[in-house]
């Protein structure tokens, strides 16, 4: 059983076409939604126990009422109208609220409270059905949101000021604190560039294998992800596919529809290694004492070479190429791909988990 999305005979006439449908999508605001999800349920969470644990004991009995009150919202993924539909990607998470503020300002409650309904409906029916919720939400308890849609219909501007309130709240006593403690911001970009340079050299076929995601992948011209249900949508030629990285929402994956295409939510965190064996330390950081290696991996971080190419580069012979390559790819720095005849090396993200924006230090002049 599964998520069937069908694209458009255009997108589907080659790589360059099925390409223009895809954009990734840095928002500060979407992490803040999926961390409430995390308190909300921490033991389904294992990944992020330790931090929603420790959150919830420092946090109030009016907090947590907020939590459950507005859970309709982050429970089983977050609408896109908190988001104003994508119509403007903004680069900060005040500017994000600011632009969910002028959306609520101006938004028909009407509609807002029928998406609502709608997701609540399907939680409760066929679409989340009882298998569903013991293969996927196992340990995962839902929340009642009657009290949210009652007082929606009745004053929807108040509920609309209790939310920001919450979120202001929410933001000085917690997340803007894991917000940098865990650097995020320079975690999702860095996702976002690792994964568009992937799709603009191989191809949407290869970019879904490299998100390390098994429950989605490319099959007879349709991306396909696994859920205990079935669901079929159809993309029209204008539609676009949103994904978004997130460090919180390991294990789920999300697929929301939107007025113009899908978004899906996928787990970042799982290309992170959080614990790293002193020997393999001690290995990346003796392969990267060297000033050639080092001039390697800056080059091969632009464009993926062979052993060949970058001897002619830096004018040294194969074998020498191929010692330092031997070195780096022992260490887990490096990996190769082949690409038609010719073995093409590329880095890993080894050295970008461990040192975030590894490549900005290294100057292109000094290491001509």
């Amino acid at each position: 059983m599964a998520i069937n999305i069908e694209f458009s005979p255009y997108a589907l006439q080659d790589n360059e076409t099925l390409i223009q449908r895809v954009q990734f999508v840095y928002s500060p605001l979407n992490e803040l939604f999926r961390s409430l999800h995390v308190l909300l349920n921490p033991r389904h969470h294992g990944m992020n126990i330790d931090w929603a644990l420790e959150i919830q004991k420092k946090m109030s009995h009016n907090f947590f009422n907020d939590l459950h009150y507005f859970s309709a919202l982050y429970e089983l993924g977050v609408p896109p109208f908190l988001f104003d539909n994508f119509e403007r990607i903004n680069a900060n998470l005040d500017q994000e609220i600011e632009q969910l503020q002028q959306y609520l300002l101006q938004a028909n409650s009407s509609d807002i409270i029928g998406v609502l309904e709608k997701t609540l409906n399907e939680r409760n029916n066929q679409f989340i059905p009882t298998l569903a919720k013991n293969l996927e939400w196992q340990g995962f308890s839902l929340n009642a949101s009657d009290e949210l849609l009652y007082d929606l219909k009745k004053d929807p501007h108040r509920v609309f000021q209790h939310l920001l309130n919450f979120i202001k709240k929410y933001r000085e006593q917690v997340f803007d604190k894991v917000w940098q403690e865990k650097n995020l911001e320079m975690f999702l970009k860095n996702e976002i560039k690792k994964q568009s340079i992937y799709l603009s050299r191989y191809g949407f076929n290869s970019l879904i294998d490299n998100l390390q995601i098994g429950r989605i992948f490319w099959q007879k011209e349709r991306l396909v992800v696994v859920k205990p249900f079935e669901r079929s949508i159809q993309l029209t030629d204008r539609d676009a596919i949103l994904f978004i990285p997130s460090y919180f929402i390991w294990p789920h994956l999300f697929v929301n529809q939107f007025k113009h295409g899908i978004v899906l939510c996928y787990d970042a965190l799982n290309k992170l290694n959080t614990h790293n064996h002193p020997q393999q330390l001690a290995d990346v950081f003796n392969a990267l004492s060297d000033v050639i290696r080092l001039k390697i991996m800056k080059h091969l971080a632009d464009t993926p070479s062979t052993t060949q190419a970058l001897g002619q580069i830096l004018t040294m012979s194969d074998s020498t190429v191929s010692h330092h390559l031997k070195i780096l790819k022992e260490s887990g720095l490096v990996t190769t791909h082949k690409q038609g005849k010719f073995v093409l090396y590329m880095p890993t993200s080894t050295i970008s988990d461990l040192i975030p924006g590894f490549y900005n230090y290294l100057d292109n002049n000094s290491l001509l």
